[in-house]
């Protein structure tokens, strides 16, 4: 299935703009603007993303965004920081987390919107896949040490802080101790999917997840439907309404790594299906996806128009009286 939409190539980061923010896009290109635009989907320090949550509110603001959400990986930590400084500023910020979900293709992400950051019925349950994170973070340890790669989980837990521990902390240690010469470079070669020290999560499978969102009073959407890397179109339609026969309510239809034609197929899956369609660019910061911007994609060539916001609200006043 052909869906994606950047160009392969490597991007350096634009250096921080006067105002101390970073320039609107990264990658080669003119400026985008955003403003009146939203973004449903962002990663800060929290998880695996370059920036704090307090920053990216304020970055968005400036930006002149109408509403962003905060989806860090399976933590919902820094939701409420980024709640508290959007109120301050007037920016809406949509509580959000995006969830990995083991199915029988690999991996694939869920994202669940407006779920109260203090649900402790939602967060024991991501504290427990996080426990697994830290299981699956010590085998890839042990395998790099059999490949001669000397470092220790208690070095990559100090590099990671309050984050949830991942593959990029692992990756800035071995860049640290000199085993590799990027970040890049240890996904290239050690950690990433189908490389010798990767390992798969154990994590929640499709249906506990939906189920588990929508019991909390949360909006369950599919993240980046291109990467479940199904057949084609026709077989990613009928997995998505397999999805909604469980709960699913929405898909990310707009993305940055989507190519126009493939947005167009997605948002015409999610009408037929009756499923909200989301839109987010996955910022991350640093090397992580470095063609994207906060609200904006390559050469600002992608915006996620706010009147999605509206369907992905009504959603969620169906999703807390329906399950």
């Amino acid at each position: 299935m052909n869906g994606r939409g950047n160009r392969e190539v490597q991007v350096k980061p634009k250096p921080p703009g006067p105002d101390g923010f970073p320039l609107p896009s990264d990658f080669d290109g003119p400026p985008a603007n955003v403003s009146g635009c939203i973004d449903l989907h962002m990663h800060s320090t929290c998880s695996d993303g370059a920036f704090e949550p307090e920053f990216l509110v304020r970055w968005a603001a400036k930006l002149g965004l109408k509403a962003i959400a905060l989806t860090d990986h399976d933590t919902m930590k820094g939701v409420r920081r980024a709640m508290t400084e959007g109120a301050r500023l007037g920016i809406e910020v949509i509580p959000g987390c995006e969830i990995s979900v083991a199915y029988s293709q690999g991996t694939f992400h869920l994202l669940a919107y407006f779920v109260e950051p203090e649900n402790r019925q939602f967060t024991d349950r991501l504290d427990e896949i996080a426990h697994n994170r830290h299981a699956r973070n010590q085998k890839i340890v042990a395998k790099l040490g059999e490949f001669g790669m000397a470092v220790t989980y208690g070095e990559i837990r100090a590099e990671a802080g309050e984050a949830v521990t991942g593959r990029p902390h692992i990756a800035r240690v071995l860049l640290k101790r000199g085993y590799v010469k990027s970040i890049q470079e240890a996904f290239d070669l050690w950690l990433g999917d189908d490389r010798p020290c990767y390992f798969e999560k154990e994590t929640f499978g499709p249906r506990e997840a939906i189920e588990h969102v929508r019991r909390c009073g949360g909006v369950p959407v599919m993240a980046h439907p291109y990467w479940l890397n199904r057949k084609n179109v026709q077989d990613l339609e009928v997995y998505l309404a397999e999805l909604k026969d469980l709960g699913l309510m929405g898909v990310e239809c707009v993305y940055s790594d989507h190519s126009s034609e493939f947005q167009r197929q997605c948002i015409e899956i999610a009408h037929r299906l009756g499923l909200v369609v989301t839109g987010g660019a996955d910022f991350h910061g640093g090397v992580t996806k470095p063609e994207v911007s906060l609200g904006s994609g390559p050469g600002g060539g992608f915006k996620v128009p706010a009147e999605l916001l509206e369907g992905l609200k009504r959603a969620a006043a169906k999703a807390r009286v329906q399950f």
